[in-house]
């Protein structure tokens, strides 16, 4: 003779008809049509993209060092250059053939210490830059496009 304990019990086989009808809710759920899902994933470039606003990034000079050495920022953005030395500097675009990299990128007066020049890229590229006083003391300004 069977014992009752071998049989399945009904709160099992209920459990598992729950499951079975939860699996094809879900299916039929997520597998319907989504298409304004599938397009918005598809094709980002319908949405427009936030415009970056331009910034201004910090180069301290202090000890005969521009710091840091090397900026990246992009088209637009402006570098400030503080003076914390106790001496005079100028701020002076590297030349190529005798003509600055970059017009106007010189500071045509020294910057006093504890004062500022500030400078707006308007084009993208690498612009180097050195101490009129010390051309040893250097650093570059690397623009990317916005």
């Amino acid at each position: 003779m069977e014992s009752d304990e071998s049989k399945p019990n009904g709160i099992i086989w209920l459990f598992v008809i729950l499951v079975l009808i939860g699996f094809a809710v879900a299916v039929m759920y997520f597998g319907r049509d989504n298409q304004g899902l599938v397009v918005a994933i598809q094709s980002p470039a319908n949405y427009p993209t936030p415009t970056r606003q331009p910034r201004v990034y910090t180069v301290y000079y202090g000890l005969g060092v521009f710091s840091p050495t090397n900026i990246r920022i992009h088209v637009g953005d402006s570098v400030k250059f503080q003076n914390d030395s106790n001496l005079s500097i100028r701020v002076v675009s590297d030349r190529a053939s005798g003509v600055p990299e970059l017009a106007g990128f010189d500071s045509i007066n020294d910057v006093p210490p504890k004062d500022s020049f500030t400078f707006t890229f308007t084009e993208s590229g690498t612009f180097g830059y050195h101490n009129g006083k010390n051309p040893n003391e250097e650093g570059t300004v690397i623009v990317r496009p916005q």
